[in-house]
């Protein structure tokens, strides 16, 4: 994957946030000379530096290159060309991420005002080439497009997240550079707890349990960010670690930690039951935090085989509420792909749906990320378009792409 990346005018402070996280993504990063100094003295990137991106060959074979342009990729001359002559069935290996035009950064140092309402850009003898009017462009330059959008597996899908967070971040990213159209409109938000003294209270005694088993991994921050609140080294905690499924796994790792036990068929609760059935748990103690709305399968069945159980509650997951975007876009069913990835939006989402707002959603492909989530969707009488395998975001989000196909050339 090539990503065409702006530059700005090769001031460090003006890259976008954008343009930083795919230059520490990239393999290799090819850099026009007049915007090297937009690296500074970063040695990750520096490290990645390679010869003239116009002097290589294909690139797309390649997980990710970046070529940093100067100022932004539409108005870099070189850039331009390329993209003009690039054939169709590469589009869809082309990602763009704007940086600040050089003028327009000359314009605020010097502390020149334009009109804000309307923006013309003429050709080389002085016509009007494009003309930027109530947040689009229109004008006969329009034929210069390079469609790299439309090649994409997801191009004209509109995608709806319901949650927030990093892991928004994360889907937002996969789902644009699919061609999506991305909307994010959280409807629960994770809180603190009212009372944390049984959180406390289990860290305080730590040492004396033999498993701690996690079942999100907003658990897991939670937990490790309270231990060094109280400076608790990790190394006491001798206890043996559970987890629910891959990810939370991957947020273990993140620490340096290897889970001793997680589910090899379902992630979920009933997973984790099964998981134990291997391990003898009588007289031992274990430690369940997570959030208030966690369900007590788990904890009744190591329960009943004689273990003893702590559950603290680490966060909240509390309604937020439904924005009013998210209800027209149900009411118009101008959605072709609802993300469910907990339970708790399904139900938080149907509360806030009038009869006829629920007919609509009815009408609105749902995708679910697992067993349990999906449960809840046929409760509420909503059949998912289709699941993901494992509980995971990324494979939520490819079993969206697969769902609408794959790439389109021209």
């Amino acid at each position: 994957m090539l990503t065409i990346v702006g530059g700005g005018p090769g001031d460090p402070g003006l890259l976008t946030d954008l343009a930083v996280s795919y230059l520490n993504r990239a393999h290799r990063v090819f850099v026009e000379p007049l915007v090297r100094s937009a690296l500074g003295d970063r040695e990750n990137w520096l490290a990645k530096v390679h010869g003239a991106f116009l002097d290589e060959g294909p690139v797309f074979q390649e997980d990710e290159v970046v070529w940093l342009v100067p100022g932004t990729p539409s108005l870099y001359g070189p850039a331009t060309q390329w993209l003009s002559n690039l054939s169709s069935e590469n589009w869809q290996y082309i990602r763009i991420v704007p940086g600040v035009p050089q003028h327009t950064a000359a314009l605020d140092r010097q502390g020149i005002l334009l009109a804000e309402s309307v923006i013309t850009i003429a050709d080389d003898e002085g016509e009007r080439g494009l003309t930027f009017r109530q947040g689009c462009w229109e004008g006969p330059q329009l034929s210069r497009r390079v469609a790299w959008q439309e090649a994409r597996p997801l191009s004209g899908i509109r995608v709806v997240l319901l949650r927030g967070g990093a892991g928004a971040v994360r889907a937002r990213r996969w789902f644009e550079d699919w061609g999506a159209v991305v909307d994010v409109y959280p409807v629960s938000r994770l809180t603190d707890p009212p009372d944390v003294d049984a959180v406390d209270a289990a860290i305080h005694r730590v040492v004396r349990y033999d498993w701690v088993v996690f079942t999100s991994a907003e658990g897991i921050r939670r937990w490790f960010e309270r231990l060094r609140h109280f400076g608790t080294d990790i190394r006491k905690m001798r206890a043996k670690v559970g987890v629910v499924g891959p990810e939370t796994a991957m947020a273990l790792r993140e620490l340096g930690l290897v889970p001793d036990l997680m589910p090899t068929f379902e992630y979920s609760q009933e997973g984790l039951v099964q998981a134990f059935r291997e391990v003898p748990v009588r007289g031992v103690t274990i430690l369940l935090p997570g959030g208030q709305l966690n369900r007590n399968l788990l904890s009744d069945e190591l329960r009943g085989r004689g273990a003893l159980v702590d559950e603290v509650v680490l966060y909240q997951n509390v309604k937020a509420p439904v924005s009013l975007p998210l209800l027209q876009a149900v009411r118009t069913e101008s959605i072709q792909a609802l993300l469910f990835t907990a339970s708790s939006q399904v139900e938080y989402l149907l509360e806030a749906l009038s009869v006829d707002d629920r007919r609509h959603l009815s009408q609105i492909p749902a995708f679910s990320i697992g067993p349990l989530t999906t449960r809840t969707l046929m409760h509420y009488g909503l059949s998912p378009a289709d699941e993901a395998p494992e509980p995971s975001l990324r494979l939520l989000a490819e079993a969206v792409k697969d769902y609408y196909g794959r790439p389109k050339t021209s």
